[in-house]
């Protein structure tokens, strides 16, 4: 994507500082101004013309390409500004918006007109060390223009007006065709997202349809822009999705023409109403990286959110053949033992620090590796793509000796808790949620962390709530919730639901969760009615009614449980 950075010397006068952010700002602005604005999907700069300074009288750089420009500052000092044209991709109309952005380096304004409607055209100012936003069209909804000017543009703005636009990240969607991209994901929503989700209701699945499938299809609307891209040269003759989980990922790119199988270690329940032609591509089978082969003819590999197999996914690229190549989408980081990932760098988030571990990995396997952002509903959307090799095919043995010793020395620094050489998933996953546990010690252990709650004061016998305020307890940290329970109720929970967290989240009738790991009593609420109709009432006792001193605070006839 081109860059368009606007500053230039001359025209940093007085207040060298300020103006200078400002410029820093709308040149950040001018080229993701799809961040300030949740319709589009990005932005296309098809073509910037300079306007001549006063004394100017050279007109042959009135217009410039933006084929080969990174830096306006390339173009003579004296411009007086520019004027660019952008085209904007919607995320839900086939049919991109046109706009027009205006620089006016002597008044230090920015201006945007949208040849639509639907989009408020504004001009963006800076005067005396203040920036000023003006809505520019009669008859916008000026409450919801003061709140997108207060509450996201000018904090976009102020924050990119600290940085340098040379420290900009890259973006998102940088080695793909942005159109075809957006073109693609218009056209696979509307084709497969009803499919997807009569899917998921056929096979009565438990986990959210909604960010799996609008996730399933951005990735594989990304992976088919990569693959028909210019750079790529060909498309995929059979692709492998190791870790295929659901198996959504593999039935749009079966539906779109793309040969391919999913393996996963354990089968999902929405692999038996999936087309049969689909489901057949789907393999049930553990896959261990000692021992693992791909059928011949795939020549790429698939990891999108794969656990504990991501670091493994470019070794096995590497290894399989000299013409493989991969796509990956980390998510939880582990090491090549199968046990978590232990942080290299701790100036950076694990996640971060996983990324920079992937990459290298990458480039021990001898992949010219490109990293790029996705646009997905996850937080976790950077995605590493190895497509080329820097040694050549004769060069293929000694390369993998060169991964087969960087592993073995990884495995030994890193080795998992077990004492065995890769910690696998196992088949039968296991039930973490506080299910196993016997209902008398779970119960048990919710009346001590209530009673503590309450304070031992307030645990009188039952009150009449006839005027007097209902007891809501205290704050307590987590830390103080653990160290009031036995040492032997931790380890229940810490083996069987994961922790005192998970146990206070599954009871979330009875408690509240502030940060920072605060907790307090949930004081019951009315029953509400949406559209009409009173929510769904819960068939089991109250708590408060049975438990609290004073009893539930609502009539039997307001509270979502029975009393």
């Amino acid at each position: 994507m081109c860059c368009v950075q606007l500053l230039t010397s001359s025209h940093i006068m007085e207040n060298q500082m300020d103006l200078q952010g400002f410029w820093n700002a709308i040149s950040i602005l001018i080229n993701n101004y799809h961040t300030v604005n949740r319709k589009i999907c990005a932005c296309v700069i098809n073509e910037v013309r300079v306007k001549p300074g006063v004394s100017n009288e050279d007109n042959n750089v009135d217009k410039v390409s933006l084929g080969n420009l990174k830096n306006v500052s390339e173009v003579p000092a004296k411009c007086s500004g520019f004027e660019i044209d952008f085209k904007c991709l919607h995320k839900k109309s086939k049919d991109a918006i046109h706009a027009t952005g205006i620089v006016d380096f002597p008044k230090s304004i920015f201006r945007l007109s949208f040849d639509s409607d639907d989009i408020d055209d504004f001009q963006v100012s800076f005067c005396d060390g203040h920036l000023g936003v003006v809505n520019l069209n009669p008859l916008a909804d000026t409450e919801k223009g003061d709140r997108w000017s207060e509450y996201i543009l000018k904090p976009k703005l102020t924050k990119w007006s600290k940085v340098s636009i040379d420290n900009v990240s890259g973006g998102s969607l940088r080695l793909v065709d942005i159109e075809k991209y957006n073109t693609l994901y218009n056209e696979f929503k509307r084709k497969y997202s009803e499919k997807a989700m009569m899917f998921w209701n056929d096979a009565k699945e438990s986990t959210d349809p909604l960010k799996f499938i609008y996730e399933d299809l951005a990735i594989a609307a990304y992976l088919i822009a990569l693959w028909q891209s210019d750079s790529m040269g060909h498309s995929p003759v059979s692709f492998a999705d190791l870790g295929c989980g659901n198996g959504l990922l593999v039935y749009i790119l079966n539906e779109e023409g793309y040969k391919g199988y999913g393996y996963d270690v354990r089968s999902r329940k929405i692999w038996s109403v999936l087309p049969y032609w689909v489901a057949n591509n789907l393999r049930e089978e553990t896959i261990d990286p000692g021992t693992f082969h791909l059928p011949p003819e795939v020549d790429w590999i698939i990891g999108n959110h794969s656990d504990e197999l991501s670091p493994w996914m470019p070794v096995l690229a590497a290894k399989s053949h000299y013409r493989m190549n991969y796509f990956l989408l980390p998510c939880c980081a582990f090491e090549f033992s199968g046990r978590k990932f232990q942080r290299r760098n701790s100036s950076m988030s694990t996640y971060n620090d996983f990324c920079c571990y992937v990459e290298s990995i990458s480039k021990v396997c001898g992949f010219e590796t490109e990293r790029d952002r996705l646009k997905i509903p996850s937080t976790k959307r950077i995605a590493f793509i190895g497509r080329r090799r820097r040694y050549s095919s004769t060069s293929h043995l000694s390369q993998i000796e060169e991964i087969n010793h960087f592993v073995k020395r990884e495995k030994q620094l890193f080795p998992n808790n077990d004492n065995i050489e890769i910690k696998l998933r196992d088949k039968v996953e296991t039930v973490r949620n506080c299910t196993q546990i016997d209902k008398t010690v779970i119960e048990g252990i919710v009346l001590k962390i209530f009673g503590l709650l309450l304070n031992e004061t307030d645990a009188s016998p039952r009150q009449d709530l006839t005027g007097a305020e209902w007891l809501a307890g205290r704050s307590l940290a987590m830390s103080e919730i653990a160290s009031g329970l036995q040492k032997e109720d931790l380890k229940q929970i810490k083996s069987e639901c994961g922790g005192l967290k998970t146990l206070l989240r599954n009871k979330h009738e009875i408690f509240e969760l502030f940060k920072p790991d605060i907790v307090k009593i949930r004081k019951p609420q009315q029953l509400q009615k949406v559209c009409n109709k009173v929510q769904t009432v819960k068939k089991r006792p109250c708590f408060f009614y049975t438990n609290h001193p004073q009893g539930c605070p609502l009539p039997a006839d307001a509270c979502s449980f029975i009393h």
